[in-house]
């Protein structure tokens, strides 16, 4: 398995280093354990509505990047904008950030069960209150971790099992929506 990482700008991860020193200097915080991993950063891009195709996903626009953050107060999940002169834009943790990493590490295992090199990447429709971790390979991987504002279960999803939760309009193990996290 291999997951490929786009290269991000230099001035990405200065922009992250600036951002978790701002983060760790919030009211609350204890300055005294400011320890934190991370993953990515991940290119993020934007899409006006739920994609149909593998065609919708080809014209998407980059945002930014993102990365998930793992420290003692649990996961969060920081924006990076990818203006020149621009900073961080959001940090979301809570059911958000949770999903976020079950679809990351749902797409991770299915990655190392095969010897395709995959690129991945995040796509958010804002529109739709969705966010997914698209891996693209041979074919196309769709892991929605959030969808219409309710948290999914993490596994691959096909197009038209897509547009399936989106017609019926409920989580597939019929339990309730969440509130929106954007």
């Amino acid at each position: 398995m291999t997951i490929a990482m786009l290269g991000a700008p230099s001035s990405v991860g200065e922009k992250f280093n600036r951002a978790m020193g701002i983060l760790a200097a919030m009211p609350g915080r204890n300055r005294a354990n400011t320890e934190y991993r991370h993953v990515g950063p991940f290119p993020k891009r934007v899409l006006g509505a739920v994609p149909r195709s593998e065609a919708d996903l080809a014209s998407p626009y980059t945002m930014g990047w993102q990365y998930l953050v793992r420290d003692d107060d649990g996961f969060g999940v920081l924006d990076i904008s990818s203006r020149e002169n621009g900073s961080y834009s959001s940090f979301r943790r809570g059911s958000f950030a949770l999903a976020y990493n079950d679809a990351l590490e749902a797409a991770e295992a299915e990655a190392s069960s095969t010897q395709d090199i995959y690129e991945l990447e995040i796509v958010e429709i804002p529109a739709a209150f969705t966010l997914m971790i698209i891996m693209k390979s041979k074919e196309v991987k769709l892991y929605p971790a959030f969808f219409q504002g309710r948290r999914l279960l993490p596994e691959a999803r096909t197009f038209d099992e897509l547009q399936g939760l989106a017609v019926e309009g409920r989580h597939p193990d019929g339990s309730q929506p969440s509130p929106s996290p954007f």
